[in-house]
């Protein structure tokens, strides 16, 4: 079997969805099953929703014994996502840069299939695109390069998850597909030596794992320069949609030519298959970023990526509301002016520095007895754990450029076209936040009715009580959902909405059926109600109309 007869079964380390093709809206993007066969293109609201995560928090676990309160405070860094501008502008040119990559990739068109299995080769080999079948690419990728525990890579990953990996294709309109995979996105880490072997390889692993074939073990032994052309024969085959290359500063260790050689290889790719690819990195690999690859991607039309370390403004602090809920203490404290200073202070915009602090402080409240975190607090905690960071986030308190790029990962090195972009993001930046405020809002209202409304109908109460119940609750404690013990007022309201519900009930059956005065001489209600005018007990009413025996007729 060769690596284009493959199976059509699910792999126990790949996961793929059944291709289900839908209109994209866009005439472009018609009639080519790569393209519909994407989920839908999705606007800032849906992406909002999509990419939020929150750690499982009830107020009730602050009464929880310390060392499992430990261990709540540990969701915080797996859990806590909160999206801002930068991720929604992530998502909009990744989903861009997809889309355009397949416009001019068909698997449909005359000979794609055959030409992709076998020009791919030739003409990586010829470093030549004459005569191959796709459109002129106008998705060459971008960088993505920003400071050290920006979110770089946990954020691309985030947004490169909202998509399947692989889609499975039988048939398109009864036509049969050469290739049955289409890989969508594929992201790996640049070997720390900057090994072009070593990338393919890994490459190479990566697409078996996921569609069940063997060009890692039928290509194990041979040199980079017959690697590369292979990795992009099986991108070609396999329909990769992009490419994510991590921790491309590690160019910068590479030997010889090979950094040149890698992006030029990036460029061939490019140029050759269509194929979108995105680095990812730090300042540090800004350097290695010059030269072919960075005059190829000026005209793909996405613009590079540079994130910056967060400025003491309104996303900042929206960052950190979203944070400040999560507190295990004994008690919750507010985010006050003074908290939002020491925190940037202490972690100079980085997010996850500023996310760790959080964490370690309250585990040394938790671990030290006591009842809340305070600023003193946090400053202490930064000078005794991130002793590590410290050089570099004090080159950055700073603002010495000296000093500054002494730290490569760090360095915020910033050209006059990066300055008018990040002046154009900081204009986009508040009309961004508002939505983003807008819909976590709406998605945070909407998770807890619909959490507490289940959690009342499984405690026995109506369903459109418990409904109604959660929405008031809800809509009452918006702003303090993290202080109120919601089920608990849910429950009363319920039971109080109940109650009415079952009172006013009986008042209507009460007013449907009118009573009727029985008539019948020997019926009870009769000879009771008789007795009671004759002001006579019930006893001897049911004794004199024979009901009730005199005892001594059984003593005879």
């Amino acid at each position: 079997m060769s690596e284009f007869d493959i199976p059509l079964f699910q792999f126990s380390r790949g996961e793929f969805i059944e291709a289900d093709y839908q209109d994209p809206l866009l005439e472009d993007y018609r009639n080519n099953p790569l393209l519909e066969a994407l989920p839908p293109i999705w606007d800032d609201h849906a992406v909002v929703k999509s990419l939020s995560s929150s750690p499982i928090f009830n107020p009730s676990e602050r009464n929880l014994p310390v060392h499992l309160r430990m261990h709540c405070v540990q969701r915080i860094s797996r859990d806590f996502f909160r999206p801002l501008s930068r991720h929604l502008e992530l998502q909009q040119s990744l989903s861009r840069l997809i889309r355009d990559g397949y416009v001019g990739r068909n698997p449909l068109t005359p000979n794609y299939a055959f030409r992709a299995r076998k020009d791919a080769y030739e003409l990586i080999m010829k470093g030549t695109t004459n005569g191959y079948p796709v459109n002129t690419p106008t998705s060459a990728g971008f960088a993505l390069v920003g400071i050290s525990g920006i979110g770089k890579s946990s954020s691309l990953m985030r947004i490169l998850q909202m998509y399947p990996q692989v889609i499975l294709h039988r048939k398109y309109r009864e036509q049969d597909m050469p290739a049955p995979y289409q890989i969508v996105w594929l992201k790996m880490d640049c070997p720390h030596d900057g090994s072009i072997r070593g990338l393919c390889l890994n490459f190479l692993l990566a697409v078996d794992s996921l569609v069940g074939t063997r060009y890692y073990k039928k290509n194990a032994t041979k040199t980079p320069d017959e690697l590369l052309p292979i990795m992009a024969q099986a991108a070609a085959v396999h329909c990769l949609g992009v490419l994510v290359i991590d921790e491309i500063q590690n160019l910068q260790e590479a030997k010889d030519d090979r950094a040149a050689q890698m992006l030029n290889f990036f460029v061939q790719l490019v140029n050759t298959i269509g194929l979108p690819v995105i680095l990812v990195g730090t300042y540090k690999a800004l350097p290695a970023l010059n030269g072919e690859f960075r005059n190829a991607r000026r005209n793909s039309g996405q613009g590079d990526a540079t994130w910056h370390h967060f400025k003491k403004d309104d996303e900042w602090e929206w960052l950190l509301q979203g944070l400040w809920k999560y507190q295990w203490t004994d008690k919750k404290v507010d985010l006050t002016q003074e908290f939002i200073d020491v925190m940037f202070d202490e972690s100079q915009g980085i997010s996850d520095v500023a996310i760790k602090l959080f964490m370690l402080t309250q585990w040394r409240a938790l671990d030290k007895d006591i009842e809340h975190i305070t600023p003193e607090l946090i400053r202490s905690v930064a000078k005794d754990r991130l002793i590590l960071i410290k050089p570099a986030l004090e080159a950055l308190r700073s603002g010495k450029k000296k000093q500054i790029q002494m730290f490569a990962d760090i360095y915020d090195s910033v050209s006059v076209d990066d300055y008018l972009d990040r002046i154009e993001a900081e204009q986009r930046q508040a009309e961004r936040l508002e939505v983003i405020r807008t819909e976590l809002g709406y998605d945070v209202s909407e998770q807890t009715v619909n959490e507490i409304s289940a959690w009342l109908i499984d405690a026995g109460v109506e369903q459109s009580v418990a409904l109604q119940s959660a929405k008031e609750v809800t809509k009452a404690h918006l702003h303090e959902l993290d202080v109120v013990d919601l089920h608990k007022e849910a429950l009363k309201l319920a039971l109080q909405k109940q109650r009415k519900v079952t009172s006013e009930a009986a008042v209507q059956r009460s007013k449907r059926t009118p009573k009727v005065l029985p008539t019948a001489p020997h019926d009870l209600r009769v000879i009771m109600t008789q007795g009671k005018k004759k002001k006579l007990p019930a006893y001897d009413s049911l004794r004199a109309a024979g009901y009730i025996k005199d005892p001594l007729e059984f003593l005879g």
